[in-house]
């Protein structure tokens, strides 16, 4: 994955060697597989991953493939003696890693590569896509699966509806993007809520889940809802629904992030008080990560580019609404979380 136009950026800016360490998804990135424990060091001209024993090793042609023992420092302090810039992931490395490596390389200037890593990382290859698009596939699958039982009222519960959906992308051959969220009623209004016993009732049920694919994750939210909806609530669904189809043929190469907010923003008009998140974030590997839509960071939609589109409204004591789709731009928006957006009714 890009490791060569990595170690091409090492060289150009002068890095001597970069240190990433698991649970850094940088690792993941670069092998391709998940571990327990591993360390990868890249030079401009060499790459080596240290695995611990316990895991797998994989078998890769683009770096040397060690076991990550207690002494690995020492070795590695031997085939890099003394560089003089040491390249770091900031966000993802602890205090006390970081000054293991300080006490390992004392006289190198310590510099923080996250962003590049991140905008190597934020820009899919062709195989990466497909690995999504095949996550989106088994999270849209897993949905159609549970009408039945769900009508059947053979789930109770949000745990119960939760299970079913985890349990379908297993039996697709995917692990869990993330913990699966399941909220009924007044649970919808809080958007991080906790899945919890508590029986599913009349009223909207809000479904935000995805399936891990190859290590690559899908992100999909849909609403349901249990038994008749009121004039108001049909009129709110529709009212969001509108707004994110909205945002997403709004998307165009080179766009900010930050301008498709403000357009879904300004979309909802007085009633963008109940917006209280972001419209949506980067897809990869992590769940979450570049691009961003935040004006902070100024980035702007690029080809080969995978992110959410996920406008919500949330009515505090009352219910809330979400829409999310898993959208890849390829010169084109195409959305690859393919089930239904129509309120269904159960």
């Amino acid at each position: 994955m890009k490791l060569p136009q990595f170690q091409h950026f090492l060289g150009k800016e002068g890095i001597d060697l970069a240190l990433l360490g698991a649970p850094d998804p940088t690792v993941t990135y670069f092998a391709q597989q998940k571990f327990s424990a591993a360390q990868l060091a890249v030079s401009p001209s060499q790459a080596a991953l240290y695995v611990s024993t316990l895991d797998n090793k994989p078998p890769q042609k683009e770096f040397s493939v060690l076991s990550l023992k207690k002494e690995w420092l020492k070795g590695l302090q031997k085939e890099h003696p003394h560089p003089k810039v040491l390249g770091i992931n900031k966000e993802q490395l602890s205090i006390a890693s970081l000054e293991r490596l300080q006490k390992a390389f004392p006289r190198a200037k310590i510099r923080d590569i996250g962003e590049e890593i991140s905008r190597l990382r934020s820009q899919k290859t062709a195989e990466e896509i497909k690995q999504i698009k095949q996550a989106c596939t088994i999270t849209t699958n897993a949905l159609q699966e549970l009408f039945p039982p769900l009508e059947k009222r053979k789930l109770r519960t949000e745990q119960d509806v939760a299970f079913f959906l985890e349990k379908s992308m297993r039996e697709q051959g995917a692990e869990l993007a993330f913990p699966s969220i399941v909220a009924s009623g007044p649970h919808a209004a809080i958007p991080h809520h906790q899945t919890s016993s508590a029986k599913i009732r009349k009223g909207f049920l809000l479904l935000d889940f995805g399936a891990c694919f190859k290590n690559y994750c899908a992100d999909m939210t849909r609403m349901l809802y249990l038994g008749q909806p009121s004039a108001e609530e049909r009129q709110r669904y529709a009212q969001l629904l509108a707004v994110q189809r909205d945002a997403i043929r709004s998307v165009k190469n080179g766009q900010p992030y930050a301008a498709l907010e403000k357009g879904v923003r300004k979309n909802l008009g007085k009633d963008v008080s109940y917006f209280i998140h972001s419209l949506g974030h980067g897809i990869g590997v992590e769940v979450h990560e570049a691009p961003s839509f935040s004006e902070e960071k100024k980035q702007t939609v690029q080809p080969n580019h995978v992110f959410t589109i996920e406008p919500g409204m949330y009515f505090p004591q009352k219910f809330g609404l979400r829409i999310e789709d898993t959208i890849v731009f390829d010169g084109k928006t195409k959305v690859l979380t393919k089930a239904t957006k129509e309120l269904l009714l159960v």
